[in-house]
């Protein structure tokens, strides 16, 4: 229940000003130069979108239905709406207020979730600590934002990276009257077999589409070394298990080869971050078809974010040090990485500089392809827990997620920094959320 009051307390503009919205059935979009999410090469055409879906991809004028909004993209890019691997929405606030009142938390969500969706991003997977029930209220209209993939609360062993406790706190189910959740809901402590399966299970019961455990040391936290390996195998594999019983797979935090190893033989299927990776485990990570969803900007910036101690900065630059290596065995093994952020503590702000970091390893159009159906391909792993069916490519019959670019990003990714200039327009599920004037 104190999640859910999180959530339900979010602010009431934006989920006034997102339910009254009123679209047209189609919206048709001439003379555009169509990035499809995976051909670098563009294709001068016209796309027609009816209700939520993609309807019509044409080299040929299209004669539109009647009542259709028709806009001419006078050539200007149109691409798939951006997709972020590694979103903690509910992470918006100062590292010192993590326990900060569900009500603020839930109204500052809010404000992170709309942010998001201005800046082209219309869909992201929650990589720990988000309710399902914000994926819902997004849906409902209640909330402004992008659509929501959830992994519910992040499960931690004793001592992992999601156990938030101060040194001196005792351990909240060890008499067994505690409760496991930490930090409004955000984590929750899961030691051995039986209750990882509990974890993992009630995750699912609420609504995760993935699940997300801790398996290795990090930064943020105070104290696990980078070094330490979390949890178990048998823990591993009954996460895997759960989670695979509903269709769905694991993700897990981790950094070490060593640790990195210990979850692919254990049936993880996507890492977060892999920094210190080898290259024999990238091998193996290659060639069990694993992904590695990892991030630029925020081991540059991490050292400067607010509210860190000189171990978690000595920890940032550990881990940063290994991020050219990561990346060089990423092309070298053709890993499939996606496009994610991981910006936490109020750094959402800096949102779309990730695609000017990430342009010191790839190209533009690899940067774009990560961003759109390399990430969509990466969530879809969820299977049938996909309410949503298929996203992050023009296609025909594909969900209708559109931003109108001004300028080529293809020349100069970096324009993407300025979306309040350059997304002349964002729809979201067939629905213009966002236009500059101008349009016909």
């Amino acid at each position: 229940m104190r999640v859910r009051i999180q959530i339900g307390l979010a602010v009431i503009s934006l989920a006034t000003r997102a339910a009254a919205a009123d679209a047209p059935t189609a919206v048709l979009f001439e003379n555009v130069s169509i990035f499809d999410g995976v051909d670098a090469a563009l294709q001068r055409g016209h796309v027609l979108v009816e209700g939520d879906r993609i309807s019509r991809v044409s080299p040929t004028p299209l004669e539109p239905p009647a009542g259709a909004r028709i806009i001419d993209g006078a050539g200007r890019v149109l691409s798939p709406g951006f997709v972020d691997l590694h979103a903690h929405l509910t992470l918006g606030l100062p590292r010192e207020e993590l326990n900060a009142h569900p009500m603020v938390v839930g109204a500052r969500t809010a404000e992170v979730a709309e942010h998001y969706l201005m800046s082209g991003f219309t869909t992201v997977r929650d990589a720990g600590g988000t309710h399902p029930d914000l994926a819902r209220a997004v849906e409902r209209g209640w909330i402004t934002g992008p659509r929501i993939y959830p992994s519910g609360a992040t499960i931690s062993q004793t001592s992992g990276h999601g156990d938030f406790r101060l040194r001196h706190e005792p351990h909240p189910v060890l008499d067994g009257h505690g409760d496991p959740y930490l930090a409004n809901g955000m984590a929750v402590i899961a030691d051995g077999v039986p209750r990882t399966l509990a974890a993992v299970r009630e995750n699912l019961r609420a609504g995760a589409t993935q699940i997300k455990i801790m398996g290795g040391g990090g930064v943020a936290s105070d104290y696990d070394p980078i070094h330490t390996l979390q949890p178990s195998p048998e823990e591993i594999r009954a996460a895997v298990q759960a989670a695979g019983d509903w269709d769905t797979y694991v993700m897990a935090h981790s950094y070490t080869a060593e640790a990195i190893r210990r979850l692919v033989e254990n049936g993880v299927e996507v890492i977060e971050h892999g920094l210190l990776i080898d290259e024999e485990t990238a091998q193996l990570v290659a060639d069990k078809g694993v992904a590695i969803s990892t991030q630029v900007l925020v081991f540059r910036i991490g050292a400067e974010m607010p509210g860190l101690n000189d171990e978690n900065r000595r920890k940032f630059a550990q881990v940063q040090a290994g991020q050219d290596e990561l990346m060089r065995l990423i092309r070298k093994y053709g890993i499939q990485t996606g496009f994610g952020t991981d910006l936490i503590f109020g750094t959402h702000t800096l949102l779309t500089k990730e695609f000017t970091a990430r342009s010191d390893y790839f190209t533009p159009a690899e940067i774009l392809r990560q961003a759109t159906s390399e990430s969509a391909a990466i969530i879809r792993r969820c299977g049938r827990l996909n309410r949503h069916g298929d996203f992050g490519e023009i296609r025909e019959g594909w969900k209708a997620d559109l931003l109108l670019i001004e300028g080529d990003p293809f020349a100069d990714i970096s324009i993407l920094e300025r979306p309040e200039e350059t997304l002349a327009m964002i729809m979201k599920d067939g629905v213009i959320v966002k236009e500059q004037t101008g349009q016909q």
